[in-house]
Order: C-alpha cells, then sequence, then structure tokens
C-alpha cells in the first residue's frame, strides 16, 4: 500500500500518510454521504492520529470516528 510523507493539520508536522482501509472508508461515506469519493483519501500514521485527507487537498478531510484512534504508530 505504501506511504506518503504529507504535513498533517493535527500533529503539525510532516508525517507519513497511508491510504485509508476499507473499514475507514465505510466510516467516511457513512458521515460524508453515499456519493462521496473515499478512493484517494490519505490518513496520518502517527499514533493516536484520526486525521485524513485527500492527497494534496488538505481541506478535503476530516477526522476518523474514535473507534479507529487504536491503531500503532507505522514502523519505518
Amino acid at each position: 500500500m505504501g506511504t506518503r510523507k504529507l504535513a498533517c493539520p493535527t500533529c503539525g508536522t510532516m508525517q507519513d500518510f497511508r491510504l485509508l482501509t476499507e473499514a475507514e472508508r465505510t466510516a467516511v461515506r457513512e458521515d460524508k454521504g453515499a456519493r462521496y469519493r473515499v478512493d484517494n483519501l490519505w490518513r496520518c500514521t502517527a499514533e493516536g492520529c484520526l486525521s485524513y485527507y485527500r492527497h494534496l487537498n488538505k481541506h478535503d478531510g476530516g477526522r476518523l470516528p474514535e473507534k479507529f484512534r487504536e491503531e500503532k504508530a507505522a514502523e519505518d
């Protein structure tokens, strides 16, 4: 799946981001509506961070539900 270094609006620093999982995409659709496109959404991998956004468009994103907070930080 791979990661990309992007600026995280929550962490305030550059972080590794990865594409959303199917469960995360489903949660975003439930929040934003069935017609919202979820195919190019990237999530911050910093431990505890819930931020996601469309690559290079921080204004088209949000925060995942709390149930996704338990994910561990990505390992190098």
